[in-house]
This record gives structure tokens, sequence and C-alpha cells, in this order.
């Protein structure tokens, strides 16, 4: 099994159809997906997911499976914003002692 298959079995259901959607995996990794998870109500014909709840999705799963989203460049920038505005860590106000 494809890792990026596995990945996605392992994710929410609505992040996995969301990617199903957007032609995230090559053809391969999607006949491999379809057949190892049934996409009974899945929602597949669904309304798509809007850029927070897609970036949120991304952000509160896998990382490696969020990264390899960023790099097929299936993100959108607003989305991508989002995505780096949910995982960057905070910067601190306080200053430095010396």
């Amino acid at each position: 099994m494809h890792e990026i298959v596995r990945r996605a079995i392992n994710a929410r259901p609505e992040l996995t159809v969301e990617l199903l959607r957007r032609g995230m995996f090559e053809p391969e990794e999607k006949a491999e997906l379809l057949q190892s998870v049934p996409m009974r109500g899945s929602g597949l014909s669904g309304l798509p997911l809007g850029p927070v709840q897609f970036a949120t999705l991304l952000a509160e799963g896998d990382t490696q499976l969020a990264a390899r989203v960023v790099t097929r460049k299936i993100l959108r920038a607003n989305e991508l914003t989002w995505l780096d505005r949910l995982t960057a860590f905070p910067k601190s106000n306080e200053k430095r002692m010396s």
C-alpha cells in the first residue's frame, strides 16, 4: 500500500473526500484508496470544503499528508495562508531577559 494512501485512510473522512475531489492522488493511488475505503455516504457529491475548513483539517491531521498536499500544489493561495497561520508557532511578545 502506498504511504500516501495509508495516511489518507487514517485521515478524517471529509478531508480524504476533499483530497479525492481535488485530484490529489495519482490514478494508481486513487484506485487503491477507493478499493480500501468504501466511499458510501462520504459526501463526495456534497459541497467542497471552504478554505478555512480545509486548512484546519490539514493542520489538525497528519503533517506528512499536509506536506504532500502542499508539494503537490493542491492548496489555493488563501488556503496556504490559513494553513500557515494555523501551524505557525506564536511569536513571543516577551522581551529577552539579559
